[in-house]
């Protein structure tokens, strides 16, 4: 790039940025808004019974199954 291409395209970055001109503000709104209705789906997971080394333990899966009955020892 030559200089003078150089030197127009710094002086347009610098109008841009005084004018505040955002390219990108398209689809954007000023300011940010929350909605205080939202809430986080909690995934709920069924115990089953499962019956490991001759007890019946209820757990998520197989391997909390064998976790809660080491722990119950």
């Amino acid at each position: 790039m030559s200089k003078m291409k150089q030197m127009l395209l710094a002086a347009a970055a610098m109008c841009a940025v005084a004018q505040k001109y955002d390219p990108y503000s398209v689809n954007r709104k000023e300011e940010m808004t929350f909605n205080p209705d939202y809430k986080v789906k909690s995934s709920t997971k069924e115990l089953r019974e499962f019956t490991i080394k001759g007890n019946k333990i209820m757990a998520y899966s197989k391997k909390d199954a064998i976790k809660r009955l080491n722990h119950k020892k």
